[in-house]
């Protein structure tokens, strides 16, 4: 039930006051971090940072009832008092040294200004120097939104740590190409040009001959430059702070992957106080590099601490209302979603801006998500087609896990019988590409228990990936669902993969095999279905997926094998996925599955796919396997495996 409009009204009214509240980062006032105050003489005194007092001088001022009393015990004036603490003040107070040392260029006059932090960017200063003054290793890892700054942010508070706090303190700048890397890098020429000589003395010379790394004479620490596109340079560096930056922009190539490329920047960066690892982007999709180690964070699966801006908190956007009745009328034409957006906390004035913003550019709300998001989950949105509503999705990731072992089937051949008799065993390997989340259970006898399906691509890097995957039907018999237990993912030539599919069919107690079989058709058509793989593997397996009407085999008409595709069959495997996800129809293990039904939507001509640069190769094959446990008879336990009379098991086309 929505509040009523005086009451919007006042929580409006507090929040603006909240807004508007004075922030002056030389007396410290609206300061996010915990200070103490010194009584300068009888009237004025200053605010300084809690951890400053810890160094010696302070600790002495505390017997006085007064710096100037401290000064006059110590033969010192007022003023050398005053720039004794002043100076002192520049290695704990970050916020006072940005604002009277620090310029930065606005971006709307291209002036150099004072860089005075904004409330946004207060936040994010916040999470580091509670890691700082703690004597905690600073890992965060940042969602961006546009236009607020954190990369500035980022930059000047490595800075600041290099000059104040640390001599050689090497650093790092990564982003997907070295321009990038550049760009950020001028925030620290600019900021060396201008820093006052009489607080500290910034001066930049080449490194060894290198025109793009630095080294700051004072400090004897050098600024690395590198990129996604040619890791091999960072390789010998040792860094103690690293900021990647732009990372959902990274993508995977021969021979270079972003976990590898922040792995060998991370490993150099030892776990100690005061070094920085920083990770920003802004959301490019789900799936990728940067989506996973944001989940990760979030989730509290790995060191770093998640850190995001709405664009509600951003100090640009916002439009003030003109009377109280303008002010009024907009309360009365609230859409649900933008009354949610203020109970999250926007302000009335903010979601005029949003509204006014979409209006003028004719976004739509995947653009506006993408360009202003309200929530991580909008930013990481990366399709206003979606195939399934971002909450099933989202439901369904509480069953995710890491694998409990990865690796790969092997067997004395490749290929015939030898490929599935005794000598097949599964091998343990860390990067294996078998990601296995329960093993066989061969404790019970259960029939029809295990279903192994198989999405075909390609053997180059480049081609779609094959996919196997299992799932046990063992919770059926307790009125349970389907539980996805193993994905198979490799490029591989298609009649090896086909074999492979058969190993693990074989490895989980002779699972029922269903093969996509599109690919395979040698004329690529339903009506010509000539010989494939699957007609050479029947002879060596028999429970395989078979498509044709067991009326019309009896009458004569050849099986044909596998799972074929078609519009109205994608159709219905999306439906069902679908309702599945919705009503939590099923347990996926596996967060690549769900990355992917994230990136799944609807084309423009109304047939179905993953994202231009994506992949829905997991999705697809869960679906398949999925779809198949529907129409198969249930599981049941049973004395002796069932025998089978001859030829594959038998599923109707009908029943798709």
């Amino acid at each position: 039930m929505r509040r009523d409009a005086e009451e919007i009204i006042a929580i409006n009214d507090r929040r603006l006051d909240a807004l508007a509240a004075r922030y002056d980062p030389v007396t410290a006032e609206g300061s996010p971090i915990a200070r103490r105050r010194l009584r300068i003489d009888g009237e004025s005194y200053m605010m300084l940072p809690e951890k400053m007092f810890s160094e010696n001088m302070m600790r002495q001022t505390d017997g006085y009832a007064s710096l100037e009393e401290y000064a006059k015990d110590n033969e010192m004036t007022l003023g050398e008092a005053i720039a004794a603490v002043t100076l002192l003040r520049m290695r704990y107070d970050f916020e006072f040294w940005c604002a009277t040392c620090v310029k930065v260029q606005d971006k709307q006059t291209k002036r150099m200004v004072p860089f005075i932090l904004r409330p946004s960017q207060l936040k994010l200063f916040n999470a580091m120097a509670e890691e700082l003054f703690a004597e905690r290793p600073i890992r965060i890892i940042l969602l961006k939104a546009r236009q607020w700054g954190g990369s500035t942010l980022v930059q000047i508070f490595m800075a600041w740590i290099q000059l104040f706090h640390r001599r050689g303190w090497h650093s790092v700048i990564v982003a997907d190409v070295e321009d990038q890397s550049r760009n950020i890098k001028a925030m620290y020429s600019r900021l060396a040009a201008n820093h006052p000589k009489e607080v500290a003395s910034v001066t930049f010379a080449s490194f060894e001959g290198s025109s793009k790394n630095k080294r700051i004479v004072e400090r004897d620490c050098v600024i690395y430059l590198g990129s996604m596109q040619k890791p091999d340079a960072l390789r010998s560096a040792d860094v103690m702070m690293a900021h990647l930056s732009e990372v959902g922009l990274w993508k995977q190539t021969d021979g270079k992957r972003p976990e590898d490329v922040v792995q060998s920047i991370a490993g150099t960066v030892p776990l100690e106080p005061y070094s920085v690892i920083v990770m920003e982007s802004t959301a490019k999709g789900v799936g990728n590099y940067f989506h996973r180690q944001w989940i990760k964070a979030v989730n509290g699966e790995s060191g770093y601490k998640p850190i995001f801006v709405p664009w509600y908190e951003i100090e640009l956007y916002s439009i003030p209302f003109d009377t109280p009745e303008e002010r009024l009328s907009f309360i009365k034409s609230l859409t649900e979603s933008e009354y949610a957006v203020f109970e999250m906390g926007a302000t009335l004035e903010a979601l005029k801006w949003y509204r006014n913003k979409r209006h003028t550019d004719a976004y739509d709300d995947w653009r506006m998500g993408c360009e202003f998001p309200t929530t991580p989950s909008e930013a990481f949105q990366s399709t206003g087609r979606r195939a399934h509503n971002p909450e099933y999705v989202n439901a369904m990731r509480k069953y995710t896990r890491e694998p409990l072992v990865r690796g790969e089937l092997c067997a004395d051949m490749t290929h015939g019988k030898r490929a599935i008799d005794s000598s097949l065993r599964f091998a343990p390997s860390p990067s294996g590409d078998l990601w296995i989340w329960a093993y066989p259970d061969t404790s019970k006898k259960i029939a029809r228990r295990y279903i192994v399906s198989m999405d075909i691509g390609g053997r180059t890097p480049t081609a779609d990936w094959s996919v196997i995957s299992v799932i046990d039907r063992a919770p059926l018999l307790n009125g349970g669902v389907e539980e996805c237990i193993a994905t198979y993912r490799f490029h591989l030539d298609q009649d090896l993969t086909v074999w492979k599919a058969v190993q693990t069919a074989r490895y989980y107690c002779d699972a029922l095999l269903v093969v996509e079989a599109n690919s395979l058709d040698d004329k690529g058509s339903e009506g010509d279905h000539t010989l494939t793989i699957l007609d050479e593997i029947k002879g060596f397996y028999a429970n395989i997926y078979s498509r044709t009407d067991p009326q019309k085999i009896i009458e004569g008409a050849p099986e044909r094998y596998g799972f074929f595709t078609s519009a109205a069959s994608k159709s219905d495997l999306v439906t069902q996925m679908n309702k599945r996800m919705r009503e939590e129809g099923y347990i996926e293990r596996d967060a690549r599955a769900l990355d992917e039904a994230d990136i799944y939507e609807i084309k423009d001509n109304g047939s179905f796919g993953a994202v231009e640069g994506g992949h829905d190769d997991i999705y697809m094959s869960r679906a398949i396997a999925l779809k198949a446990s529907q129409i198969t008879p249930a599981p049941f336990e049973a004395a002796q495996p069932k025998q089978r009379k001859s030829g594959a098991a038998i599923l109707t086309e009908a029943a798709f």
